[in-house]
């Protein structure tokens, strides 16, 4: 048996579904490329799958690096496997093992031992790589996409073009009788954000892709600086920034005035809600890490936006609440405030 690798189930089945779709399906006569090839450099677990039309890669740096090893998990056993690593909680820790032919998962909740072939007709998807990014002009500018949107071009038409003039300029979509825009997007993930150029883009990469002689990849190009926030961008980020609140909050309750009620209650509420948020963004961090970075990337964009009151009152709206009655009963309260003692007997 192989030294083990180590990574958590977070990652194990965010590597599944980024390439899983693009999996070939099983019984089209396609057994080479059916299912999941799974490759390990000992720094990095890849993914791979392709189904001749598209080919993805996703990959997670690896806890416990272990041996190199390239086994191919087949579409028919990729759904246990999923089903294996969701019963996890993400941060639980996945090991893996190599025997002959099959590839063994360990994790609190016991161990999984899935047949593999080593797969050696399956595509080399660094060569597949390294071609198509020959091509790509280094110093080209480099626009984001959200890809949630892709879905909605869906029913455009089945064959449609694509193109768009230059970084940050909307995509062009043109169908038969459809024609559409997609927005450039703010990118949120740290590795893609501080990247200006594709060869600023592909430089974490550079590690995982290269020839099939072993050769790295040389990308060029130098890693731009990366750009500064006023707000915390990722989950972890965030979830420092509310403990260091929350301190400066409670540190401030017990230094503060004793006769100016209105300090000691403002870090009072500072403080409460910034631990309430905390503990409830630890929360969904284990529970669901994708939905945490996910929802700390959204957040971080609404507080840039600056206009966090719109999205309030949205949001409010959207509850079933009256917004607007809310405002009333706050200005009714700073009318009160202000009356003067004259003035409260008058309307007494």
């Amino acid at each position: 048996m192989a030294s083990a690798s180590t990574l958590n189930a977070h990652n194990l089945a965010r590597l599944i579904r980024a390439t899983a779709p693009h999996a070939a399906p099983d019984g089209v006569g396609l057994d080479v490329i059916d299912g999941i090839r799974f490759d390990s450099d000992g720094t990095h677990l890849h993914a791979v799958a392709s189904d001749r039309y598209t080919v993805a890669v996703a990959r997670a740096r690896l806890t416990t690096g272990g041996e190199a090893f390239a086994h191919t998990v087949h579409g028919q056993d990729i759904a246990a496997l999923r089903a294996w690593v969701d019963a996890h909680h993400g941060e639980a820790a996945i090991t893996l093992t190599t025997e002959t032919g099959h590839l063994v998962f360990d994790g609190p909740r016991g161990a999984l031992r899935i047949p593999v072939t080593d797969g050696e007709k399956f595509p080399d998807w660094r060569q597949l790589l390294h071609t198509a990014l020959a091509d790509v002009p280094a110093d080209a500018p480099c626009t984001g996409w959200t890809s949630t949107f892709w879905e909605r071009w869906q029913h455009a038409n089945r064959e449609v073009r694509t193109w768009h003039t230059g970084g940050e300029k909307p995509l062009i979509v043109l169908g038969t009788d459809t024609i559409g825009l997609q927005a450039p997007h703010r990118l949120r993930a740290p590795a893609l954000d501080q990247a200006d150029t594709p060869a600023d883009a592909l430089h974490a990469w550079k590690t995982s892709l290269g020839t099939d002689t072993g050769e790295r990849l040389d990308l060029g190009g130098a890693v731009t600086e990366p750009r500064s926030h006023n707000a915390a961008n990722t989950a972890p980020e965030m979830s420092e920034e509310l403990l260091r609140q929350t301190l400066t909050a409670t540190e401030g309750l017990f230094n503060a005035p004793s006769n100016d009620p209105g300090a000691l209650a403002a870090y009072a509420l500072s403080g409460v809600h910034a631990w309430s948020a905390y503990r409830f963004l630890k929360a969904l961090m284990k529970a669901d890490p994708d939905l945490a970075a996910d929802t700390a990337a959204d957040l971080a964009e609404q507080l840039d936006s600056g206009e966090i009151g719109e999205w309030a009152w949205d949001a409010a709206m959207e509850a079933g609440h009256d917004p607007q009655q809310w405002a009333d009963e706050r200005a009714q309260a700073r009318a009160e405030k202000t009356r003067t003692p004259d003035t409260a007997a008058a309307t007494n």
